[in-house]
């Protein structure tokens, strides 16, 4: 191996208008990642040339202290038998399992390795589709990661892999943190609709007094009173002090005096087994709805900042809520999922990302216009759906996008295609506001488009109920609901 081989250096070459730049290091470092423990591997461009890759030595170790300790013993070992540094060590790793390889990136990260991560699909696909070996072992899926490292030095457009930085720790808080949320709002929905079930057995005519059963007051109120029968001698003055005490103090009066009518002929079953799983299931659902509170105020703070605890506001909150509309909830996700905005170059990728870009019709050589492209991350796409829907019902009160809408109905695009249309027009302004760090200007949007100004486009609503629009959403973004869950593309 000569001198030349054992330093990290760059080629750059002229394809036409275009430069590119290739950047080869001496040293290629593949790690499988796992819950207890974690394979690596360390090879060098000769092995790749020769073939050797594949029978290289790997090496197992804790992902534990002491285990990453005996990883980085190994590492400082190469680097001087090799006369090397931190940084001519290429990494690469993927993300897997959420917070499993962390640790481990940010120790690599701080004692200067080349990190890099690759999404968790693309090594599988890579191994079967580009390197043809179908076998799967830890070992070998840290030798094909080293492999993707060294193929993408030669080259660096290959579309097959893509690298992307490791998450920061903010970034990865906020991944968790809307799984979890996901998660929690899952398994909330269907206590609730266990519980309602129950209701027609227990108290059949709460749905007289309430519009909605599964309000966290209406089962409080149940908790306290588990069948009709229960509540069938009470005074209408004693029912609505229950319902105030159980936090619908609102519809008190209204619901009180409706169940004072019925429950005398009320046909409720005082079941006994039927009643105490009810009563765990309500238990379990406010329970439930309190963490859901208590992740919602993390989400928060994470978002705006918390001035006794000295934290400060993310970047992206206050240019994403320059928006017309915008919710904890929404940046959150958005955040969680676009990480750095920087790693993307033309907002036509950040689209197809978030997965709300057009693609071609195509058979053969036929070319039959355009649709709506089903890849990029679901989650994104359901929202981008959801902002669009609630901007043209103009919830949001007059807007720029909605008259935006209205132009591309008027020229005779079905309205399927212009929501689609506006998801794609969402994506642009939220690409621009965060690479620009400008805040969304509805006066210069509106000059942009040609469209005359109206002061009512800069009013913004304090509240905006956005579940009516969720289905909706759904069934735009070709989400089902047995598919919905959070998914986050790593790239």
């Amino acid at each position: 191996m000569t001198v030349t081989e054992l330093m990290t250096f760059s080629v750059s070459q002229t394809n036409g208008q275009r430069e590119s730049e290739r950047l080869f290091y001496p040293i290629y470092v593949g790690v499988d990642i796992g819950a207890d423990f974690h394979v690596a591997t360390c090879i060098s461009p000769e092995q790749f040339r020769d073939g050797k890759w594949k029978r290289a030595k790997t090496m197992k170790f804790d992902a534990d202290s002491l285990g990453i300790s005996n990883f980085l013993n190994a590492l400082q070992v190469v680097q001087e038998q090799l006369g090397l540094k931190p940084t001519d060590f290429f990494v690469l790793m993927e993300p897997t399992g959420g917070h499993y390889s962390f640790l481990l990136q940010q120790i690599l990260i701080n004692a200067g390795y080349s990190l890099h991560m690759v999404e968790n699909a693309s090594v599988k696909k890579f191994r079967e589709e580009t390197l043809g070996i179908q076998e799967k072992s830890d070992a070998i899926d840290a030798r094909t990661m080293a492999y993707m490292g060294w193929h993408k030095s030669l080259h660096p457009d290959m579309k097959s892999v893509r690298l992307a930085s490791p998450a920061s720790l903010s970034q990865s808080i906020f991944r968790t943190l809307i799984r979890d949320r996901w998660l929690l709002t899952t398994t909330l929905t269907r206590r609730k609709n266990q519980v309602q079930q129950l209701f027609r057995i227990t108290h059949p005519d709460l749905k007289r007094a309430f519009k909605k059963l599964s309000n966290p007051s209406v089962l409080r109120l149940v908790l306290k009173y588990p069948t009709a029968l229960d509540m069938k001698d009470l005074s209408e003055d004693e029912i609505r002090e229950a319902i105030v005490k159980s936090g619908a103090k609102t519809v008190a009066k209204k619901a009180a005096t409706e169940l004072v009518k019925i429950l005398p002929n009320t046909v409720a079953l005082p079941l006994v087994h039927v009643v105490d799983r009810q009563n765990w299931l309500i238990q379990e659902a406010l329970r439930l709805q309190e963490s859901l509170e208590r992740i919602d105020e993390n989400i928060h703070e994470l978002l705006h900042g918390n001035v006794e605890k000295g934290t400060t506001p993310h970047p992206y909150t206050q240019l994403l809520y320059s928006l017309p509309v915008m919710s904890d909830g929404w940046a959150c996700t958005l955040i969680a999922i676009i990480g750095d905005i920087q790693r993307f170059s033309t907002y036509k990728e950040f689209k197809k990302y978030l997965g709300v870009s057009a693609e071609n019709k195509q058979s053969g050589t036929s070319v039959k216009g355009t649709h709506q492209t089903f890849s990029g991350v679901r989650d994104t796409r359901r929202i981008l759906f959801q902002m669009a829907l609630i901007l043209i019902a103009q919830r949001a009160g007059p807007n720029v996008f909605a008259v935006y809408y209205e132009r591309l109905v008027e020229r005779q695009m079905p309205k399927r295609k212009a929501i689609g249309h506006m998801c794609g027009k969402v994506a642009k302004i939220i690409y621009s506001v965060l690479k620009t760090g400008v805040p969304y200007d509805p006066k210069r949007h509106a000059a942009a488009c040609g469209i005359p100004w109206n002061a009512q486009y800069k009013e913004k609503p304090l509240d905006i109920d956005v579940e009516p629009f969720e289905a909706e959403a759904k069934m735009l973004a070709g989400i089902s609901n047995e598919s919905d869950d959070i998914e986050i593309d790593e790239e």
